[in-house]
């Protein structure tokens, strides 16, 4: 009768438990399962409902303890371990656990150690086990594509993703997470004007679904808030640095509820704030943006970001964040602190391409700019290719800057109208005309082909084409090509209508082959091709006055600058010290010279340093000195040690009498 009794009351609490797990009543079905435990306590679907309830409530650490107790018995428990920790940011010990699990649940073991991988930043895993999965097990739910195109994004394969798509048949327009992962792959692949189309896309799209759910406006936008910090990002990268830094000051202020989303807006403002700032980033500066990223650190831990952050945030995110602020404590002159800082990120982040340019920064601030080149060495990335590019014309190789910007990365970052003159710049330094040649005319073919298919260049790009044309004018002048760049230089003044910077001087430079014989460069022509002098600006005319190298115009505009320097700083222009010669006297040997002789002994006494002039003073022999009294004092003077005679019968005489007037007269 007991045994019945005790079957019935828990087939009773298994009912209670039933009906509160299909309303998601999880507290209500703990204490059920509490309920069931103790009637049962090695009752096998009571143990396994409890650990599933617990990790339900996010308890993991009661879930990894209740799963323990057990996990001898029950050895398909140690999925729900695994994902326990791995909500607790024990990656590699959940991975351990997760391969423990049996056959039976090989899809969800499968997907938890791709985002155990993917976490853990390894990505190529993470990529190979989505296809396993993909293609094996044919799982092909629109959550595991998003999955596999992230993990292309973050593991650096962002070119690969438009292949990646066509093999697993979607698009953007599938999905709202499609189709932000594809634009953040777009962005990683440089590719900003594209991603931004997409992003403006999945926005719309995002709104649309969100409206679906009833959902409020405010509540859409905070879902949406990735999207938007995506967007401010591709819009500083297309030169809209304003719009870009707006969006970021709305998202810190508290437009975004994210922690994440707050974080990355904050470390995108201050590098935007830090690009923007024509006088470079000062110590001031450095410790207000120190301030700000410090609150997404543990206090007292700089080393160690808030949990929350940890469980959102991507490995290379985090290191990118731990970057930043070493680079920003370096600015600031905190350079013990910056040095244990890179050396703890350098243990946890190994492979990260920022944290290796952060300590080369460091090296580089210790003139140990070869060390840092070293340990750049053979690391992928443009962050590495520009940083190499400036330790190497740090120390004066303008040959391995070349090589380093020359690896930068895909075609249309190289193109940039600032690489390309970079580029340009090295190759003249190196006299290496001839491919600074090649490289100017296969840009402006390049050009020339963008505006052939409907694109014509304006703005910018016109003033970039126009500046190729005066590279490639200069260059043919140093090979000799004196037609060829007159011709060039003709292309440049059409190209901006005779108002470029350096046209003046490139004319100038011209007008001095006019006399070879051959060249075809007349003087007339390349004075008509400009504007008449007298209604050029002053700085127009003082460029083409020293066009000429060298000239006396030249030499006087860099004297009279110097002059007025040195008087806006306040300090008056340092005097040419005259330099004596030096005499010794007669039979001085300076193989022996003894004691140095007195270099003013040729010199009047009363014109040496040491000469006092004489004071005629009164020297009194017995003068008092110091305060009254404290001199000599004659003792006869003291009448008090005079001894008065008692036999005298005078009356003593004080003076005289009253009213007696002295004989004797004052001066009037």
């Amino acid at each position: 009768m007991a045994e019945t009794s005790i079957d019935a009351q828990l087939e009773g609490l298994f009912s209670r438990l039933d009906a509160q797990l299909k309303v998601s009543q999880y507290k209500k079905a703990l204490k059920s399962c509490d309920d069931i435990l103790k009637l049962s306590p090695g009752d096998k679907d009571g143990v396994a409902c409890k650990a599933v309830i617990l990790v339900e409530l996010s308890r993991f650490e009661e879930a990894i303890e209740h799963i323990d107790g057990h996990l001898s018995q029950f050895r398909e428990l140690s999925f729900e371990k695994g994902y326990s920790l791995f909500r607790l940011q024990k990656f590699e010990e959940a991975l351990a656990t997760v391969q423990q699990q049996s056959d039976d649940r090989s899809i969800a073991r499968l997907n938890l150690q791709a985002q155990l991988h993917y976490r853990m930043g390894s990505t190529a895993e993470a990529i190979s086990i989505y296809h396993q999965l993909f293609k094996d097990h044919k799982v092909a739910s629109l959550e595991l594509r998003t999955n596999v195109l992230a993990a292309y994004v973050s593991g650096g394969r962002a070119h690969e993703v438009p292949a990646v798509m066509e093999a697993m048949k979607i698009s953007p327009k599938d999905s709202f997470e499609i189709g932000f992962n594809t634009a953040c792959g777009l962005l990683a692949a440089g590719d900003c004007v594209s991603a931004q189309d997409k992003l403006q896309h999945a926005q719309r799209l995002g709104r649309e679904t969100l409206l679906d759910e009833d959902l409020t406006d405010d509540q859409i936008e905070e879902e949406l808030a990735p999207v938007t910090v995506q967007l401010a990002y591709a819009a500083s990268q297309l030169g809209n640095a304003a719009e870009a830094l707006g969006t970021y000051e709305g998202m810190m202020s508290g437009d975004a509820q994210d922690e994440a989303v707050r974080a990355v807006a904050t470390n995108n403002w201050i590098a935007d704030t830090v690009r923007s700032e024509a006088e470079g980033l000062t110590k001031k500066f450095a410790a207000e943006f120190l301030k700000r990223l410090e609150t997404l650190f543990e206090k007292g831990h700089l080393a160690k970001l808030k949990e929350s952050l940890q469980r959102r945030l991507s490995e290379q995110q985090q290191a990118v964040l731990h970057s930043n602020y070493s680079l920003l404590s370096l600015a600031a002159g905190r350079l013990e602190a910056t040095r244990d800082l890179i050396s703890t990120c350098q243990e946890r982040y190994p492979s990260s391409e920022s944290v290796r340019v952060a300590a080369a920064a460091v090296l580089a601030r210790d003139s140990k700019q070869e060390d840092a080149l070293a340990l750049l060495e053979g690391v992928q990335g443009r962050g590495v290719a520009l940083t190499r590019a400036q330790l190497a014309l740090d120390v004066g190789n303008a040959a391995q800057a070349l090589a380093a910007l020359n690896k930068v990365g895909p075609a249309d970052f190289t193109q940039r109208p600032a690489v390309l003159a970079t580029r340009l710049a090295l190759l003249e330094a190196t006299e290496d005309f001839e491919g600074a040649k090649q490289l100017a005319q296969s840009s402006l073919q390049a050009a020339d082909a963008q505006s052939s298919r409907g694109k014509p260049a304006k703005g910018q790009d016109a003033a970039a084409k126009a500046l190729l044309y005066q590279s490639l004018a200069r260059v043919q002048l140093k090979l000799g090509n004196v037609k060829d760049a007159s011709q060039t230089y003709d292309k440049a003044v059409k190209q901006m209508g005779g108002d470029a910077p350096g046209l003046y001087k490139l004319m100038g430079q011209l007008a001095r082959h006019s006399t070879v014989p051959g060249s075809g460069v007349s003087v007339a022509s390349l004075e008509s091709s400009l504007a008449n002098a007298e209604s050029l600006p002053a700085s127009k005319v003082d460029e083409l006055e020293e066009a000429a190298a060298g000239s006396w115009v030249a030499r006087r505009r860099a004297a009279e600058e110097a002059a007025r320097k040195g008087e806006q700083s306040g300090q008056p222009a340092a005097k040419k010290k005259r330099k004596r010669k030096v005499r010794h006297p007669k039979g001085f040997d300076p193989a022996y010279p003894g004691p140095p002789p007195n270099p003013e002994r040729w010199l009047p006494k009363w014109q040496r340093s040491d000469f006092k002039k004489k004071r005629n003073r009164r020297k009194e022999k017995e003068g008092v000195k110091g305060s009254q009294g404290a001199g000599k004092v004659d003792e006869a003077l003291d009448r008090s040690n005079v001894v008065t005679e008692e036999t005298s019968d005078a009356p003593e005489r004080r003076g005289p009498p009253p009213g007696a007037r002295s004989k004797k007269k004052g001066r009037r």
